[in-house]
């Protein structure tokens, strides 16, 4: 049985749990949190568009401090070949993004989905509720 793709309102609470901290502190482990993950970390890549491994991991690192990201970027892009999201050339010289395999994850509308905007939340709603229970009591 297939699993149906994600509303974006169910990537949203799987990512608000996920990065709850306020911060991706590593790579999750469940393989469907993990794929939503990564798809997820590819809207900085363009479809059919072949990339050198330096620009892939310029794309990576600035999503990754987008999210506050503990994990480094070489790891997220290994993950990102080892699972299908990115295919790499048989030489390894040029990184082209698997689209069909992103689209398989995410439903219409979570690919929108702004994580770095979604992590400036959470630590403002943190913030909010450290300072809230400082000044109460």
């Amino acid at each position: 049985m297939q699993e149906s793709k994600p509303s974006a309102w169910d990537v949203e609470a799987l990512l608000r749990n996920l990065l709850r901290t306020g911060a991706l502190q590593a790579l999750p482990t469940h393989p469907h949190v993990l794929d939503t993950l990564l798809a997820l970390a590819t809207g900085g890549l363009v479809r059919q568009r072949p990339y050198a491994e330096r620009e892939v991991n310029e794309v990576l690192s600035a999503w990754l401090e987008s999210v506050h990201g503990e994990v480094d970027h070489v790891t997220l892009r290994r993950r990102m070949v080892d699972l299908g999201f990115l295919k790499r050339t048989n030489d390894g010289s040029r990184y082209y993004l698997n689209s069909g395999r992103v689209n398989g994850v995410l439903g219409d509308g979570a690919v929108e989905i702004d994580v770095g905007a979604m992590v400036d939340e959470i630590v403002r709603e943190r913030e909010a509720r450290k300072n809230a229970y400082g000044d109460g009591g």
